[in-house]
């Protein structure tokens, strides 16, 4: 079910479904952090994979731009929560908010050793980070500054690979990906 297609908080509306940048369908409301990398949002709604070939359970782009427009001419305001009836699209992938319960200079640390471990302790670093709301950060096929930082004289074409994993939560990225050209 779709539910509401914006919100309110501190007199503004905001879209309650955007894009992440992989293409994943996101749902934001007022329960959501302000301060989040993807404003507002609290849920994962549909996987872009889901999106490209549909259940019949999933939440498509079409099916919320088709409420989008009929709900439009009986609430003028969706117009500017939606510009030209569209889904915006973040510059971040969405990650599940999550409690910090370590120091931020715990995780830096365990990030910065991640890479030097064998895979055994690596993925219990990784799991022991996820419960921090701590993720490395998914492939994405072209370059996004926000989360992307390339490696050697900075000049490459798509796809890419990754160097280096790169880590983010819900609010923070705390280290960008290391990337070059495949």
């Amino acid at each position: 079910m779709i539910g509401e297609l914006f919100f309110s908080s501190n007199g503004s509306s905001h879209p309650a479904y955007v894009l992440d940048c992989l293409g994943n369908l996101v749902r934001c409301s007022g329960e959501g952090a302000s301060e989040a990398l993807i404003p507002f949002s609290v849920e994962l709604v549909s996987l872009a994979a889901d999106l490209k070939n549909p259940y019949p359970w999933t939440i498509t782009i079409e099916e919320v731009v088709s409420r989008i427009e009929f709900v439009a001419e009986a609430l003028p305001q969706i117009s500017s929560v939606y510009p030209g009836r569209k889904l915006q699209q973040a510059e971040h992938p969405f990650m599940s908010p999550g409690a910090l319960k370590e120091e931020l200079k715990l995780i830096d640390e365990a990030i910065s050793i991640f890479p030097n471990l064998p895979a055994e302790q690596a993925a219990l670093l990784r799991d022991k980070l996820g419960e921090n709301g701590v993720f490395e950060i998914p492939y994405c096929s072209t370059f996004n500054a926000h989360i992307h930082e390339a490696v050697g004289d900075g000049i490459f074409v798509p796809p890419i690979s990754y160097v280096s994993a790169g880590w983010m939560s819900h609010m923070k990225v705390y280290r960008k990906a290391l990337i070059r050209s495949a």
